[in-house]
């Protein structure tokens, strides 16, 4: 089959996968566009240090809070260190018990063992509840009743105070409980209730069923998060609890929460069990509050739920650690954000809803991988490679549609990862010529290499249309290797591959590398690489003062703030780069033109982030970097003059 033939059968195909994933595309900014709901949160202790510091009521301070958005409280689980530290309850090891205050009022029947440790229940009110969750909690516990109730814990015989220092710590981290009688005040006000679950070792079922029925009994419920790194019961359990949170039908009774940044094992697959009902919580912590203004604090919550899909703001006050220093600028602070959401086109003090599900048939995602599939194959006819293009589309396609049977996510994931890698690389392979262009010539063509690579993405958002990935339940993978691959692949096949004899011009290559010049040059771009590859994904490499003053100025100023890499260096250098000719002499700039190729794609990787966000991104980043590429022509432009000058000149 002649080249020129199957170049149209694989533009026929991508055509196909794209319009395909444009259906997909539509359905999820549908379902993004109706998960407008968003809460505003306060943790209870919060308001008791505001409130008490400030001569109010807790209903007083939760009223004045309600005013200004706020509808929901978080409930830490008490521990035995917190009621501890309350004098609800005291905490001895071994025989220290025989010289506590209350001694005289515990059972005679107490065992006093260097081998226990001893809770006695100061707070009748509370006493019942801290026994049952001890008892089901910690295997070997035993209760004494008495004028002061005792719970016995055995613990390892310590040797020396650090020991025993640890054995209390150990102990003062069982939870104990929600505190009832709290929580029945604030919902009586209409607050919504959110508690936040401890974890413990080695949980029964019988346990797990205690703690979640009395999370399930609690008064206008609407989520439920986990305190530590993992949940319960992980990861033998993770079924049984997510039972425990369903009714007999299936359905989910109590939705859980995600903590931005915060990975706490065995969430995410309780998630998938829990039929996606999921929220999204964005906080700042106190440690953090100390370090930003009001200004940039609500910055940061426009963002979370502006940008990140963020649906719970568990809102932090400043100056908690002097609570009666600042009461009334914490509630402007607080109403800032209440008219940040609204002026946004939030709606709060609504039910949770999870997004609308997407409806991608198989069939719809075997257009769209076979599209990717498609795209490898024009890149291996760039390659001038026909038999082996026709046998990457043929057995592409069937390695394809069997991983879609058997394993769909994962295959969906290892197709996304292909597209966004196959596009950048097949739009600079198709654009990318030795001639030198005009400077409006060079816009036209730097606008085409966009269009080709934006196929990848168009493609990778198909692929990846589910809630599972707009919740972050499960994620892009491989973002390191997308960023790599075509930095490495589109020079080795336009100034390696496409010589007429690769082979000796690869010895030429090896030859001047041990040139201290070239040898310099290639630590240079090591660096550069590293540094690259530091500042990809979510984490990386910390933002200087001056890029973060750039980002917030640009985000003022332009709605949704443009990547760097691709209006400081993708794009300003691909115009460069068209404007001289992408030959051999220019390879150098190649590597920040892929740069903003694949920064281009990359950007809808991040499939929480709402698409219409995504889009507005990229469009910003290409105005904004053809203008700086324009005065980077015009600066080069210059330079050369002041060159030929000079050497006219002889100097």
């Amino acid at each position: 089959m002649e080249l020129k033939r199957l170049k149209q059968i694989g533009w026929l195909i991508v055509v196909a996968g794209v319009l395909c994933s444009l259906f997909l595309w539509g359905q999820r900014m549908q379902s993004e566009a109706n998960y407008k709901n968003v809460q505003m949160v306060v943790n209870y202790s919060d308001i008791v240090a505001m409130a008490n510091a400030n001569d109010l009521t807790e209903e007083e301070f939760a009223k004045a809070l309600q005013e200004r958005g706020v509808s929901a409280v978080l409930y830490k689980e008490w521990s035995l260190g917190s009621l501890n530290a309350n004098g609800q309850v005291a905490i001895e090891v071994g025989n220290n018990i025989e010289h506590a205050s209350y001694v005289e009022k515990v059972s005679k029947e107490v065992p006093v063992s260097a081998a226990n440790a001893y809770v006695a229940l100061l707070d009748k009110n509370i006493a019942v509840q801290v026994k049952d969750h001890v008892l089901e909690k910690v295997p070997g516990a035993d209760y004494y009743p008495g004028q002061v109730d005792v719970i016995t814990i055995p613990i390892m015989v310590p040797n020396g105070d650090s020991e025993v220092v640890t054995a209390l710590n150990k102990i003062k981290e069982i939870g104990a409980g929600f505190d009832m009688a709290s929580i029945a005040r604030m919902s009586a006000l209409g607050m919504d209730t959110v508690p936040q679950l401890r974890s413990w070792d080695n949980p029964t079922d019988t346990s797990l069923r205690m703690a979640f029925d009395e999370i399930k009994a609690m008064p206008n419920l609407v989520y439920l998060l986990f305190n530590d790194k993992e949940i319960p019961g992980y990861p033998q359990k993770n079924r049984t609890v997510a039972d425990l949170l369903k009714d007999d039908k299936g359905n989910t009774v109590v939705p859980v929460a995600t903590i931005e940044f915060s990975d706490q094992k065995g969430l995410n697959q309780l998630g998938v069990l829990l039929n996606k009902d999921v929220i999204r919580l964005h906080t700042i912590s106190n440690g953090e509050m100390g370090n930003l203004t009001p200004d940039s604090a609500l910055d940061r919550w426009m963002l979370a739920a502006r940008e990140r899909n963020m649906r719970s703001l568990l809102v932090r006050f400043f100056d908690i650690t002097t609570p009666g220093a600042n009461l009334q600028g914490n509630l402007n602070y607080v109403a800032s954000i209440q008219t940040g959401l609204i002026e946004s086109g939030f709606t709060l003090d609504q039910p949770y809803e999870k997004p609308a599900s997407i409806p991608a048939s198989t069939i719809l995602m075997a257009m769209v991988g076979t599209a990717v599939i498609a795209g490898v194959m024009l890149i291996l006819l760039e390659m001038r490679l026909p038999k082996l293009s026709l046998l990457a589309l043929i057995g592409g396609i069937a390695i394809w549609l069997a991983l879609l049977l058997v394993n769909p996510t994962m295959a969906k994931k290892m197709m996304a990862l292909l597209s966004v890698i196959t596009f950048p690389t097949l739009s600079c392979l198709l654009i990318m010529k030795p001639e030198a262009r005009s400077i409006g010539k060079s816009v036209v063509a730097l606008l085409k290499l966009c269009a080709i690579s934006y196929i990848g993405a168009v493609l990778m958002v198909g692929l990846l249309a589910d809630i599972l990935f707009m919740l972050k339940l499960d994620q892009f993978i491989g973002v390191k290797l997308a960023h790599v691959v075509p930095i490495v692949a589109v020079p080795f096949i336009l100034y390696i591959w496409n010589e007429e004899k690769p082979l000796t011009f690869v010895k030429q290559l090896l030859e001047k590398a041990l040139d201290y010049k070239w040898t310099m040059l290639g630590v240079l771009v090591a660096v550069a690489g590293v540094i690259y590859l530091s500042r990809t994904g979510n984490s990386g490499a910390e933002l200087s003062a001056a890029e973060s003053m750039m980002r917030t100025f640009l985000n003022d100023v332009m709605g949704v703030r443009p990547r760097s890499k691709e209006f400081l260096i993708g794009y300003p250098f691909t115009l460069l780069l068209f404007w001289l000719g992408a030959s051999r002499k220019n390879w150098l700039l190649t590597i920040p033109a892929i740069i903003g190729q694949v920064s281009l794609v990359n950007t809808y990787a991040h499939i929480h982030t709402a698409l219409i966000m995504s889009m507005q991104r990229s469009f910003n980043g290409l105005v904004l970097g053809i203008a700086v590429g324009l005065l980077l022509i015009i600066g080069v432009r210059m330079l050369f003059a002041i060159y030929r000058r000079l050497e006219q000149r002889g100097l």
